[in-house]
Order: structure tokens, then C-alpha cells, then sequence
């Protein structure tokens, strides 16, 4: 996941004890319908902030090529595992840790016709200046005129009620998650709406829709195909603000502000 230091390391164990794939086993059914309906057939998919590679996983018969990019060495080791004999995994392709990594390919390789940036990835990153550069890096590397973001955000009105009282209302809050083997401590900015909107539009990127990444919690859906169905028809239905995350679709500016 793309994180601060602190955050990092605390992926480090979240993905290497393996409490995250449990925890997380499959994509979520509504996004993942999304994502393959704005990826045209043999278009280019890139997944920044991939993990274990939930979705990338999903898309790789349908994409030329996958790009899996995250920071956490982790996550990505487990991603590289996962591909290890699996029907398809020449058409993944995986950077990171390191940022560059990402630029230089590319560059080599031009633009994609996908991106995205799910479950919270932006929200993990501590500053608005380092939010910024990341959005912007993902304007660079989409196609200005058919390029999509796929992007989903913590939503502050239904999430971390008890952390924001702690943190007096602010966004930028911490919070715990508890395992067997022992305690994660994250950072995370939470948004609404009106907020992701605003982020975006400083990027360069215009929003086409905005909607409820989901009605229950993440894990639920994950771990439970019915549910995840339920879950897909009331997404259709509900404000983008009363979902357990906001999820938006944008593209780049063609105006000339990139």
C-alpha cells in the first residue's frame, strides 16, 4: 500500500503474517464490475497500491498487460507467490518499491487505460503535498483522452467515529486493528465527497461519477459472495456519502492544466 514510513511497516507484517489476504481474500464484486467495464479488451491496467494483487488477479485475461505497483516489499513478494504456475501471469507485471519504477516504465511503455487506487491507498498517505504528487503521477501515467481512475476513499460519515472524537474531528486520524500475533497501529485521512472531489480537481483530474464504494464493511464482502451481490444492487441506490467508502471515476483534465 502506498503509506508513510510508519504505515509501511505495519504493512510489512500485515501482508507477510498473512492477516491481510485472510482478511481480504477477494475483490469487491461492485468494483471489480466496474473496473471491468471501463477496461476495454486488451487496454492496460494499472493497480497502484496493488497488495497481494486481489484485483489484478481477476483482470488478467482481460488486459494486455497488468501493472501491479505498490511500496510495501510484502506485499508485493506475496503478489510475486501468488503468480508462481498461475494460467496468465506473463501478462502481470510488477514495480515497485521503489516510486521511480513506476515513471520509468512509463516512459518506455506508455500511457494506461486504467488505473486504480482502491480501499483506502490515498487515505494512507500523511500529507496533502504527498496525496498530491501521487494523483498527479497517476494523471501522467493514464491516456488524456480515454484514460479512467477507479479511486475509493475511507468515508468520514460512517467510519472511525470514536478516532475522530479522539482526534477532536480532524481527517487525519489513527486507529489499531487487533490480531493474534499482535496489534497494527495505521494512519488514515478520511474523506466525503465534496473532499475527494476537491483533491481530485487540484490533481487535474475531473470527476464523471461519484458513488458508495460499498454498503458493508470491506471484510464482509470479501469473505462472502452472496453478501457482496446484496451488497452490488444497493450501491446502485445509495448517496455516495452514506457508503462504507466513496468511490469515484475521473479522468484526466484535457484543458491544458497537466
Amino acid at each position: 500500500m502506498s503509506t508513510p514510513n510508519h504505515n509501511i511497516g505495519q504493512y510489512q507484517h500485515y501482508f507477510a503474517s498473512g492477516h491481510y489476504d485472510r482478511r481480504y481474500p477477494r475483490p469487491n464484486f461492485s468494483v471489480l464490475r466496474l473496473a471491468r467495464k471501463l477496461l476495454p479488451p486488451g487496454g492496460r491496467v494499472l493497480d497502484y497500491g496493488c497488495g497481494s494483487g486481489r484485483y489484478l488477479l481477476e483482470l488478467r485475461h482481460q488486459a494486455q498487460e497488468c501493472i501491479g505497483f505498490d511500496i510495501c516489499a510484502a506485499a508485493l513478494a506475496r503478489l510475486n507467490d501468488n503468480l508462481t504456475g498461475l494460467d496468465g501471469s506473463d501478462r502481470i507485471t510488477l514495480l515497485g518499491p521503489e516510486a521511480y519504477q513506476l515513471e520509468c516504465y512509463q516512459q518506455q511503455t506508455g500511457p494506461v487505460d486504467l488505473a486504480l487506487c482502491l480501499f483506502g491507498v490515498l487515505a494512507h498517505i500523511d500529507t496533502p503535498e504527498k496525496r498530491q504528487k501521487v494523483l498527479k503521477d497517476l494523471v501522467r501515467v493514464l491516456d488524456p483522452v480515454h484514460g479512467r481512475l477507479i479511486i475509493s476513499v475511507p468515508n468520514r460519515r460512517r467510519r472511525f467515529r470514536k478516532e475522530q472524537r479522539a482526534f477532536r474531528g480532524q481527517d487525519q486520524i489513527r486507529y489499531t486493528r487487533r490480531f493474534t500475533s499482535g496489534t497494527l497501529e495505521l494512519s488514515y485521512r478520511l474523506y466525503d465527497s465534496q473532499s475527494l472531489t476537491q483533491e481530485l480537481a487540484q490533481a487535474g483530474f475531473s470527476v464523471e461519477r461519484l458513488r458508495a464504494e460499498s454498503v458493508f464493511p470491506e471484510s464482509w464482502l470479501a469473505r462472502s459472495a452472496w453478501l457482496a451481490r446484496i451488497d452490488h444492487w444497493f450501491c446502485r441506490w445509495l448517496p455516495a456519502d452514506l457508503g462504507y467508502g466513496v468511490l469515484a471515476v475521473a479522468r484526466p483534465e484535457s484543458d491544458g492544466k497537466r
